[in-house]
Order: structure tokens, then sequence, then C-alpha cells
């Protein structure tokens, strides 16, 4: 079987994940991991690469960065070496490594806009000024303006126009308000420069807001990872323990590609963060937590019914009334006990307790074992004095060492005098070994086990052969006219 938790691509897309929240060091610790199953992984040698740049290692990161090139050059491990060059002060080398990228991806704007600081920090501000010139966006308007600035005195007023200019985009940037502020005091007009600031004090108090939802939501998806691990041990080692195993693994891996999706929202969202509004802001980030809070309900179920539906029996009772019990002296109500799990049940009891107002009496019954998909039926005669409930509950000891228990109150919530349709209902899903909240996909599924189940081929003997047959035609109609009704 490939397990996703043995994979290379698991364990970098887990790193990468983990370099969003910020936990750059078990980001590094993944893609060790993931190179140490797939040392040829490009990809995989460059993430390691910049988690080591993240931690402030650039040195580190040019190793990984020159070993990823040497077998494969791309755009990605050129651009990061060029970031970990800058760091060092090497800038004419990431000059180089800039202009490379852009060869291949002209208008790939990170490069652009780091070409542009490599060489103001080169004294080559004009020819980095050209450069930003051409593109009129946010990002790139904010960076000349914020170059110009740290140039001299004499870009002052220019620098305050542009970032005035990025401000009719987005009033609410800080670190273009912060430089109107720094550009105002550096022409000593301190009244311009404080009524700037208090603007930006008031937006970081909003914004602290905003990151503490990001906060959450780090610790959320962090939760659902580690969650999420623990199920892929579980499944491991229920490997062999039935015939739900691989349902729940590919329900398993579905989870995780939606594990990706909201990380992928995430790094989009962060991506464009300095340019959206703090409402904006807000409203997206309590999206994205919505979303988190959900994947782990999901995660937290997964988990619940891998434990309760794989390698151990599930016994249930299935209620089904075949006449009203309202205002009739006598009803009969027709009880089914079934084992919906892998494994044969053991030492099954049936309890019903006594009911003055049903005029039922205490009913028990033992049952030696049911295997799966088999089902156990009970007539139970009540004469109601007055309206009222009963309980039954059923107790498997399952091979001397679990205790399971499973218990079910009449009535259930479906009308009174069934009209011949509900009946006709009922009567359909009895036959499937399933109750009336039973979903289209639950129907189809069990529809699919039982004529594996009772296919006739799976037996030598004519006699069971024949009464397979009969069995699996009524599998097959009831299934044909539940579709009418789902």
């Amino acid at each position: 079987m490939s397990n996703l938790l043995e994979s290379s691509s698991y364990w970098n897309s887990k790193g990468i994940l983990l370099d969003r929240m910020g936990k750059h060091k078990d980001a590094l610790e993944c893609f060790e991991k993931a190179r140490s199953i797939d040392p040829k992984d490009i990809d995989v040698i460059t993430n390691i690469g910049i988690s080591f740049d993240k931690l402030g290692k650039p040195e580190e990161a040019l190793k990984f960065y020159d070993m990823a090139l040497q077998k494969q050059e791309d755009t990605k491990t050129i651009y990061n070496k060029g970031i970990s060059l800058s760091k060092l002060g090497k800038y004419s080398e990431a000059v180089y490594c800039f202009k490379k990228v852009l060869e291949e991806e002209k208008n790939n704007k990170n490069a652009i806009i780091n070409l542009a600081i490599a060489l103001q920090k080169m004294d080559r501000l004009d020819e980095a000024i050209q450069i930003l010139k051409e593109w009129g966006e946010f990002d790139y308007t904010y960076t000349r303006a914020h170059l110009m600035l740290e140039n001299a005195k004499k870009q002052i007023e220019n620098s305050i126009n542009l970032l005035q200019i990025c401000l009719n985009e987005n009033s609410e940037s800080i670190p273009s308000l912060e430089n109107i502020a720094y550009a105002y005091k550096m022409l000593d007009m301190d009244g311009e420069s404080l009524r700037y600031l208090e603007n930006v004090r008031h937006l970081y108090s909003e914004r602290r807001k905003v990151e503490e939802k990001i906060k959450n939501l780090k610790d959320l998806l962090a939760e659902c990872l580690s969650n999420y691990e623990k199920i892929g041990q579980s499944l491991t080692e229920k490997k062999d323990c039935g015939k739900n195993y691989n349902f729940y693994k590919d329900i398993f891996e579905g989870l995780f590609h939606d594990i990706l999706l909201i990380d992928e929202d995430y790094s989009n969202f962060l991506e464009n963060y300095g340019k959206r509004s703090i409402s904006s802001s807000n409203v997206y980030i309590k999206e994205l937590l919505v979303r988190t809070n959900n994947l782990r309900e999901s995660i937290e179920t997964l988990k619940i019914k891998i434990e309760e539906d794989i390698g151990r029996p599930s016994i249930r009772y299935i209620f089904y009334i075949l006449d009203s019990l309202e205002r009739k002296k006598e009803s009969d109500v027709q009880v089914y006990l079934i084992n919906n799990g892998d494994m044969d049940a053991f030492d099954i009891s049936v309890l019903i307790e006594k009911n003055k107002d049903l005029n039922i009496p205490r009913i028990e019954d033992k049952i030696e074992f049911l295997k799966p998909m088999e089902y156990r039926p009970y007539k139970i005669q009540v004469r109601p004095k007055n309206e009222g409930l009963f309980e039954i509950k059923a107790f498997c000891n399952y091979k001397g060492n679990e205790f399971y228990e499973s218990s079910m109150k009449y009535p259930l919530e479906i009308p009174y005098f069934p009209d011949e349709d509900s009946v006709s209902l009922i009567s359909y899903l009895k036959v499937l070994r399933l109750d009336m909240d039973a979903t289209a996909e639950e129907i189809k599924r069990r529809w699919k086990e039982l004529s594996k189940y009772y296919h006739p081929d799976k037996t030598q003997d004519e006699q069971e052969k024949k009464i397979k047959e009969n069995i699996l035609k009524e599998i097959n109609e009831a299934y044909e006219e539940l579709k009418n009704y789902y």
C-alpha cells in the first residue's frame, strides 16, 4: 500500500505549510525527512535552503541552492540564491541571479523589486529607479519611493508624492504612512510627521486584532496537522483489519487536500496582506478560521469513525413500525439488531426494560455472534396505556477484551399512521439493513457491500447459491426503488 505519510510529497507539503506558519525549524525537519525518502527531489533541496535562509543562515542556504542547481537550473532556486547573496552583502552576484530569473520570467515582481534594491545598495540608484518606473503597481511605486528616501534629501519630495500615490490605492498602508512621517521629519516638518504617526499608531492597534486571528489560524492549522498524522498512524495499524479500511483511507487523503487548499488561500492572503484594508483582512481571516474549524471537526470525526468502524463489530438497532401506535390498543414494532462492522460480534446481550405506560415486559436475549451484515429480527407487541418511550440496549463483549454498547429509543421521528409511500420506503431500507436517517451515499455503499456479500458466485453449494440469488434480487430491487426517494 502507498502510505501518504511515508511519501516525500507529504513531508515537503507539510514543510511548506509550517514555513508559512513561521515554524522554520520544524519546516526544516520536514524537508530533511522528505529528502531522506527522495534524495533527488530538487524542490525539496531548494526548500531546505530556504529554511536555512529564514533561520538566519544564508551561507548554509547557498550550499543547498548550489546543490539543487547542479542537478537542474530553475528560477525558484536562482531567485532564492539571490536573496541569500543580498543578505551576505554580495550584491553584484545577487544582481546576476535576479537578472537570470528575469530572462525566463520577465514579469517576476519579486525579482524586479529585489534587483532594484540590490542595485541601489551598489549606488546605482538611477538604474534601480528606471527599472521600477516601468511598473505602476503598488509594490513597485512603494519600493521606488523607499529607495529614493534612503538615497538623499534631494529625493524626499518626490518620495512623498510617490507614497501618496500608494495611499490612494490603500489608505491603510502602514509602511507608506511610516515613510511619509519619516520624510517629513527629515524636512523638519514635525507637525506633519506626528499627524501621520498618529494614524500609524491607530492602524497598528487595529492590525494587532487581525494578527491575533492570524495567530489563532496558525495554531489551528498546526493542531489539524498533528491530529491528521495521528489518524495516519492509526490507519497504518489497522491496515489489515477490515473492509472499511480503503474507504476511510480515501477520506483521509482527501482531507490533506483540504489542508493544502486552506494553506494556499492563506498564502495568497499573506502575499497581499500589506495592500489589504484592515476590514477586508478581518473578513478573509474569519472565513479561513471557519474553514479550518470545520476541517478540525472533520478530522476529529474521521478519527472516531476509524476507531469505531475498522477492525471491530458495530452493533446497531434499526426500527420499523409495522402498525401505528397512536390511539390503538395494540401494535407491533419490528426491530432489527444488525452488525454493521467489519468483524464478527460475540456474546451479544439484548435488553428491553419493562415499560408500564406501554405495557411491555422486560425482555432479555443472548446472541452468540453476528457476522458482518448479519441481522437478528425482533417483533415486540405494545399495548399502550399512554404515549411513551421505551429504550433497547445491546451489549457486545468482543473477543473478551472490549465492551461496546448501542442503544435506541422508540418511537423515532417518523409520522404516526405512515402512508403507503412511507411504508414502502421503510421496507426497502429494511432490505438493505438501513434506518430512516440513511443518506444516498450510505445507501449506495450498503448496496455494493451486500451485493458482494450475497453474490451467488461466492459459494459452490447449489442450495446456498439459490438462497443468495433470491436475496441478491431483493437487494437490487430495493436499491432501484430507493433511487426514487433520494
